[in-house]
């Protein structure tokens, strides 16, 4: 019996039906590192958040409240999301990161899912024991972090795009913005 061929959007599904769309380095310096990308790998531009708070987006760590302050890049790449961050201030897996790499590098990767199965996927990674380390809720998207450092050398989180973050997914693929 002959196998039928996947269709690109089979290729794309992968862990429990999210879709794979980001590399995310931290940094100790987001300017130089996004200014590496745009001259050395071509990356055209990022779009920049600065000053991210915790606080404000509802951050935890470690299951608690969290008290930090980050700053965020984004670029698209072949269709998959490229992520800047530099920590500011405060506790969390941004500061561990750097603490053990201090030239940065890949921290995490992440799978992409609709707002409304973010809690399913969230759930689907608990029940494989996998231990969630951080949490925010963005404008744009609900976020978990977990901890498979021990199984693949990075964080994995799972991203859950509003219809904000829908258009900003646009918004980075046609650099509109």
């Amino acid at each position: 019996m002959k196998k039928e061929k996947a269709t690109t959007k089979e290729q794309e599904k992968t862990l429990f039906g999210k879709y794979f769309g980001q590399v995310a380095w931290v940094v100790p310096d987001i300017e130089e590192s996004a200014k590496y990308f745009q001259e050395t790998m071509g990356v055209p531009h990022f779009m920049k958040m600065e000053n991210l708070r915790s606080q404000d987006l509802e951050g935890t760590y470690n299951g608690q409240p969290a008290d930090f302050e980050f700053h965020l890049y984004l670029a698209m790449s072949g269709g998959t999301m490229l992520e800047l961050i530099q920590p500011v201030s405060g506790k969390s897996i941004f500061t561990d990161f750097l603490a053990q790499q201090k030239n940065g590098g890949i921290q995490h990767i992440a799978y992409m899912v609709q707002a409304p199965e973010f809690d399913d996927a969230v759930a689907q990674l608990e029940k494989k024991g996998v231990t969630e380390i951080q949490r925010l809720i963005l404008p744009v998207a609900k976020v978990a972090f977990f901890d498979t450092y021990t199984d693949i050398g990075v964080a994995t989180e799972i991203i859950g795009l509003t219809e904000a973050g829908n258009q900003l997914l646009e918004q980075l693929n046609t650099g509109n913005y």
